[in-house]
């Protein structure tokens, strides 16, 4: 009997509280999309990343700037300079600081992964050892 007298407050009760409901799920959903497309957005960025790393490293031309890195070297420094299968081996002698400098900055600068680099310093001169693969 009394549920009768107070059905509708009962009922706005009722509605109310499944407003709530409502309004704290399309609350939690907006902030799970959001966080959704923000991953989405970093991803791609990564993915923007990759494909152009993957197109400087796949450069074909590697090889030829590799070669003018040779040639603005004087021949009586290089003691070994090879390149084999996308490999370079490059031993240098009696370098200044300031050609040490430029070839490491050149070396740098290309799209090729330093796996060794180690300078010596004999008085005034830098011996030089290198290898790089890409």
């Amino acid at each position: 009997m009394i549920w009768r007298r107070y059905r509708n407050e009962l009922i706005i009760t009722l509605s109310m509280l499944l407003m709530i409901v409502s309004l704290l799920y399309r609350h939690n959903t907006i902030k799970r999309l959001d966080r959704v497309n923000g991953e989405v957005k970093a991803s791609l960025a990564q993915i923007g990343e990759i494909i152009a790393l993957k197109k400087q490293w796949g450069d074909e031309k590697l090889t030829e700037k590799i070669s003018r890195i040779k040639h603005s070297i004087d021949a009586e420094k290089i003691k070994q300079f090879t390149v084999r299968s996308k490999k370079l081996t490059a031993v240098l002698k009696d370098l200044s600081d300031t050609e040490v400098n430029a070839l490491i900055v050149k070396f740098e600068n290309i799209a090729v992964q330093i796996t060794k680099l180690e300078v010596k310093r004999k008085g005034e001169v830098y011996n030089m050892e290198i290898r790089c693969k890409w």
